[in-house]
């Protein structure tokens, strides 16, 4: 499940909780930081079971293939999380933005990934909807301010998720540069929108990931594109405090530790 990068998605519902509340309430915000914990741990064990086969074929070391943990085990464990996460989600107030996200994660693992249009605002779209659980368990309904938020973190991800696809040199440049101008614009589109909070959250977000991603554009290769992949998802909780405009010194420690606990937890596991 490449435990780690979890760290980066318990952000997204908090930023919903923020957008109105401007504070974190510690029941629902543990409930829906867990909801999309789950859901997201969900998605990356389901993933496997996907492409067992492709695996098998390509990726023998991979735990399925090498026989470390059977497709059985594997789709309890997935589908354990899934429902976990749909039931905390519902506890958290999020009634049908976590089952929509739960339906929009298998659909992604067992369908969209395989379509390069499809796959990349597939997987945006999950990242948005981990956001609309929190505007929805503060508001009761998903409102304007909280679409729009959700399609910057949306954006950014779909082109996050173009950037990895693109990890075989020339025949992809042209969807990686794509990939990293739909980043920068999601990023400049945060700093713009909000205050000046959301300013000093979108420039530690492109000082996180930026000269990974610059690498990557210059040098499009597997040794390019895996760190600048890594390097943008451990900056999703940067983009959360912007999109959140998080000021205080409660939101912002949370966020702060989430990077934090990010880049520590590359260093026990992989997270691309």
């Amino acid at each position: 499940m490449r435990a780690p990068a979890v760290f980066s998605a318990l952000g997204d519902p908090l930023a919903g909780l923020l957008l109105d509340e401007g504070e974190l309430s510690g029941g629902r915000a543990s409930r829906l930081s867990a909801a999309s914990a789950m859901l997201y741990l969900a998605g990356m064990a389901l993933n496997d079971v996907a492409d067992r086969e492709e695996d098998a074929r390509d990726r023998p070391e991979r735990p399925i293939p090498s026989g470390a943990v059977s497709p059985r085990t594997a789709a309890l464990i997935g589908g354990s999380l899934l429902l976990g996460g749909m039931w905390a989600a519902r506890r958290g107030g999020a009634r049908w933005t976590g089952p929509a996200l739960a339906a929009l994660v298998v659909a992604y693992d067992f369908g969209f990934k395989r379509s390069a249009s499809l796959g990349p605002v597939a997987m945006g779209g999950c990242r948005a909807l981990s956001l609309l659980m929190g505007v929805e368990a503060s508001q009761g309904v998903v409102t304007r301010r909280g679409t729009e938020s959700a399609l910057l973190l949306g954006a950014y991800v779909a082109g996050l998720t173009m950037i990895a696809r693109g990890e075989t040199g020339a025949a992809r440049a042209v969807e990686l540069r794509a990939g990293a101008g739909l980043v920068a614009g999601a990023l400049l589109a945060t700093a713009v929108r909000g205050g000046p909070a959301s300013v000093a959250w979108s420039t530690a977000a492109a000082a996180l990931a930026g000269p990974s991603v610059r690498r990557a554009v210059v040098d499009p290769s597997p040794r390019t594109v895996g760190p600048a992949v890594g390097a943008l998802i451990r900056a999703i909780p940067a983009l959360d405090g912007g999109i959140a405009g998080a000021s205080g010194p409660v939101p912002a420690s949370v966020l702060l530790s989430l990077l934090a606990l990010t880049r520590w937890g590359r260093t026990l596991i992989p997270i691309t």
